[in-house]
């Protein structure tokens, strides 16, 4: 994932710097969780929808569990601030194959 392109992105559409920065450190974090896991690799493979799966409570936890390689907060509000910070990633992945 370029980071710091995800963030200048997120900043021109005017998002808040700390929210811009949060969406950057849950991705990282997801990368660095999940076993094989790259923001990049996800969107060309299906466009993050299999990552996605793997994040909605109580269908995905399960086989999450099973390529977790660091601690995620499985089953709390928290993982919809995940999949919303891939949503995010979406949308600028989208714009740039736009281009």
């Amino acid at each position: 994932m370029n980071q710091v392109e995800f963030y200048n992105h997120l900043i021109s559409i005017g998002t808040n710097k700390k929210v811009a920065s949060d969406h950057v450190s849950k991705l990282k974090r997801l990368e660095n969780s999940i076993c094989n896991c790259d923001m990049d690799e996800e969107y060309e493979k299906d466009k993050c929808a299999t990552l996605l799966s793997l994040l909605v409570k109580n269908s995905g936890e399960e086989e999450l569990k099973k390529v977790l390689i660091a601690p995620l907060p499985i089953g709390t509000y928290a993982m919809n601030t995940f999949r919303y910070s891939i949503k995010k990633y979406i949308e600028f992945r989208d714009l740039n194959h736009r281009r």
